[in-house]
């Protein structure tokens, strides 16, 4: 989710030390003790056999057994959210990764408390009880207004019903109409109501059961003008038949707690021969429903799993990377992209850019299906050679070489800054359909062979993107990034986030 960039000086301050490294001052300093290396092609680097290793000993079960089964919901500025950024940071330090660090940053935070919704017109469903919950973001309200059916959301619908909305609490669809493009983010959805004079938001299920997903509301670092909230399908079904006989009145009734506090990133390093850095990343954080799982444990097991891989092959080979190997735990994206934010915010654009040279997200994690890189047709032939040998070891990947890419998640302030961004594709078992962000977000329904396999594959792609003579992929100039961004189609809600920087 798309925020509003930090501007805190205590948290760029602490950030800018703790970013740096591994060149500058403190322990992130390269010393003399590193050895030149030679850069290494990928057909040198016998990445097949590296993956396997990686599978074979695989620890996503027993990392899972802490992060999902003791920890469970990871809530950032609150303990469970400093329980598994001590639990990662104590992970990476065991698997032998240096400069294992907690980068601080401030944030909005919020915790739940209570939702309800009474229908007090037609007064036939004035006993009628509705599963509903309030998305994040959100502060108190009680109000009374009327519905209105809004669709799916969209700009076009919004528009369309013009002075309608004014002073109504609008009912939209949690998706997208059939054949519209691209997905329309929630917090979208919201600010388009708000600024069409919208005093209500609710948000209804299209899957059936009793399942209510839930996420944060708002576009920037504030909490939302108007209360925002979530129902099952079952519920929202119920008011739109009202709807269809007649006018509805509502009483919506949220409390929410908020407060200005502070989370961490865990980072850490496998030190290269030069500063350039190769970064993997996933989001620690999850919604407060259940154990996050799918959302986002799946892409943190992953990430730790290859951790211990590569810092497992540093250590039996003596082997030094030609870049820097980063990995990343961010806190505080379910509430905005916090963490990635105030990473990237920490570091002017020329410093970022000269650093940066690959970034890989890890968000949503099942069995891996194929590798590609937003944006950057370029890339092709170095994902074909990199996916032969994987291939040849047993690991099933696309033949197809994916360009295409969209933002909400810690990839995006990377992206925005034209950092190269590659990715692993992966697969999420059936039962995990539509589970994000809600009370079935549990461990029984990850793929952890499948986490397994992912993090074996993407250990593979970052060792050949970290020996690669040249890489296949630079960072976009400043007046390529919004050219490239709409070949993306992603212009439209990075402006309405006010993210758009270009003409």
């Amino acid at each position: 989710m798309s925020h509003t960039p930090l501007r805190h000086t205590f948290a760029l301050l602490s950030l800018l030390v703790l970013v740096l490294g591994p060149v500058g001052c403190g322990e992130g300093a390269l010393d003399d003790t590193v050895p030149e290396v030679e850069p290494r092609p990928v057909e040198a680097l016998q990445l097949g056999a590296l993956a396997e290793r990686a599978y074979a000993g695989t620890e996503v079960s027993s990392n899972a057994d802490v992060l999902l089964d003791e920890i469970g919901p990871r809530i950032s500025a609150l303990p469970s959210g400093e329980r598994a950024q001590d639990f990662v940071e104590e992970r990476l330090q065991a698997y032998g990764v240096e400069n294992v660090r907690q980068e601080p940053f401030e944030l909005l935070a919020w915790d739940r408390r209570s939702a309800e919704l009474q229908v007090l017109e037609p007064a036939a469903l004035g006993d009628a009880t509705f599963n509903i919950l309030s998305l994040g973001h959100v502060g108190s309200y009680d109000i009374e207004a009327p519905l209105l059916d809004a669709g799916y959301g969209t700009a076009e619908e919004i528009e369309a019903l013009g002075d309608e909305v004014e002073g109504t609490i609008v009912l939209v669809d949690v998706g997208s109409p059939e054949g519209y493009g691209r997905g329309v983010h929630r917090t979208e959805k919201v600010t388009l109501a708000t600024r069409a004079g919208a005093v209500g938001f609710i948000q209804v299920n299209n899957r059936e059961g009793p399942l209510v997903p839930v996420g944060v509301a708002t576009l920037g670092d504030e909490p939302t003008e108007i209360p925002a909230a979530a129902v099952d399908l079952e519920s929202g079904t119920r008011l739109l038949e009202a709807l269809a006989e007649g006018p509805v009145e509502v009483r919506l009734v949220l409390d929410n707690w908020m407060e200005r506090s502070t989370a961490a990133n865990v980072l850490g390093d496998i030190p290269g021969a030069t500063d350039e850095v190769i970064l993997v990343g996933a989001h620690l954080d999850s919604w407060d429903l259940a154990q996050g799982a799918v959302d986002n444990g799946s892409g943190s097991l992953a990430v730790l799993d290859l951790a211990r891989a590569l810092a497992g092959h540093v250590e039996a080979t003596g082997e030094t990377p030609l870049r820097t190997l980063r990995f990343a735990f961010w806190m505080g994206e379910e509430l905005g992209l916090y963490g990635s934010h105030a990473h990237v915010d920490a570091m002017m654009r020329q410093e970022l850019t000269d650093r940066y040279a690959a970034v890989l997200n890890l968000d949503v994690v099942g069995a891996p299906v194929g590798l590609g890189a937003m944006g950057r047709p370029e890339a092709e032939d170095f994902m074909a050679r990199v996916r032969a040998p994987l291939v040849e070891a047993g690991f099933e990947l696309d033949e197809t070489h994916s360009t295409g890419g969209g933002i909400y998640s810690d990839h995006q302030p990377f992206l925005l800054q034209g950092v190269p961004i590659v990715v692993v594709r992966s697969r999420q078992l059936p039962e995990a359909a539509g589970v994000s962000h809600t009370t079935a977000d549990t461990r029984e329904v990850i793929d952890e062979d499948g986490i397994s396999r992912t993090a074996a594959v993407s250990a593979a792609l970052l060792w050949a993107l970290a020996n690669e003579p040249e890489l296949p992929v630079i960072t976009w100039e400043e007046d390529e990034i919004g050219v490239k961004l709409e070949e993306l189609g992603v212009r439209d809600p990075l402006e309405r986030a006010g993210d758009w920087r270009w003409d």
